[in-house]
This record gives C-alpha cells, structure tokens and sequence, in this order.
C-alpha cells in the first residue's frame, strides 16, 4: 500500500534507486511520455554524479514538471509500484498536491493483519479508485505531507482512517509500525527546500 504514500512526491524520489537509462520502451498510455521519464531519470543520474564526486548536487533550484514526475512513476518505476495499485496519477497545484490511483482492495486485505482492516473497507472490493490531497511542504531539510481529503470508492473518509490504512498495509520485519505518511521525512538527494507551484515542483539545494 505504499503506492498511496506516492502521493508526496518526495518520498518517492527517496525510495527510487538511480535508474538507469531505458532501451527497450513499451507503449505507454495516455498522458505518459518516456521522454519525459527519461528527463528525470537524467536529472537523477547527474546529482548522483555530483553528490559522488563531492559537489553540491545542483548549482540551482531544479523544477520537475508534473508530466515528468508522472512519467517517471508510472514507467521507470512501474516495478517497484505494489501491484495492487495502478493508474497513479499526481496533479500539483499550489503549497498542495493531489493524488489518485486504482486499488484492488481484494489483493490489499490479504496485506492487512486479521482484524485491522478499518470498517468501511468492508462495504468496498475490487478495483476502487482512491484520491488524497494534502499539504506538501518542504524547509531546512526535512518535508512534511498533511493529509487534508481522502476519498475510497467514491466515498469520503477520514484523512486519519486512511493514514491507519496504509500503516496497517505496509507493516513488514522491518518497519513493523508501517509507513506514517503524516510523519516528517528527510528530504532526499540532500535537498534543503520544496515548493509546490501549479503544474510544477521545485527543489532548493
């Protein structure tokens, strides 16, 4: 389940190993170009380089357009994406980001510890789509994603029941309290501020 904590962009980039470039290319659906993937796979590979070598990862501020982080998640990424979430899409809109995917809540329950699932999950299965929006904010380091509107299925939930949902989903040997996406996270590739602008991110360093 953590396909849901995609939706802070950051903790995203954090887990992502540094990609390699593509050859082989399968079509793509609409709205997903892997020359836009490849922008951030390239982007990734040059501050590695940099981080390796003892500069600065960045001269300056980089941006990364909603169209490539989109790209980059659903392609170069698509192997590391739980396979019970598909269609992840992101939309970044001021100080906030939205998110949205398909959940085969079917396959998740088979994730979650006899008893734990949250009630309303009984009344759900199947493929259902799942959107959240929140607050993204990024300084001195450190990011914080405040959940502000989550929906299952159509139907409104409370931002803490899906919160508990996605801990309870992604409780392993060693994170055995699950993913807390209300949790405050290093930012990644050393980068000191986010900011989120319509259509667009940008990381200070």
């Amino acid at each position: 389940m953590s396909g849901l904590a995609l939706g802070v962009v950051v903790l995203v980039l954090a887990q992502a190993s540094v990609p390699p470039a593509q050859t082989g290319r399968t079509p793509v659906a609409p709205g997903l170009s892997w020359e836009e993937a490849e922008v951030v796979a390239r982007m990734l590979r040059r501050i590695d380089r940099r981080l390796r070598s003892g500069r600065p990862a960045s001269k300056g501020p980089v941006v990364v357009t909603e169209g490539q982080i989109n790209s980059f998640v659903n392609l170069s990424l698509a192997d590391k994406l739980p396979p019970e979430v598909s269609g992840f899409a992101l939309r970044l809109e001021k100080g906030r980001v939205a998110a949205s995917a398909t959940v085969d809540l079917d396959r998740l329950r088979t994730k979650l510890p006899e008893g734990g699932a949250p009630m309303f999950l009984s009344l759900l299965s199947g493929l259902v789509p799942v959107e959240l929006r929140g607050r993204l904010q990024g300084a001195r380091g450190m990011g914080r994603f405040e959940l502000e509107e989550a929906r299952i299925g159509g139907v409104s939930v409370p931002p803490s029941a899906l919160a508990q949902m996605v801990s309870l989903a992604t409780r392993d040997d060693e994170n055995p309290s699950g993913v807390d996406i209300a949790a405050p996270m290093e930012l990644p590739w050393t980068a000191r501020t986010v900011r989120v602008e319509p259509g667009r991110l940008l990381v200070g360093f």
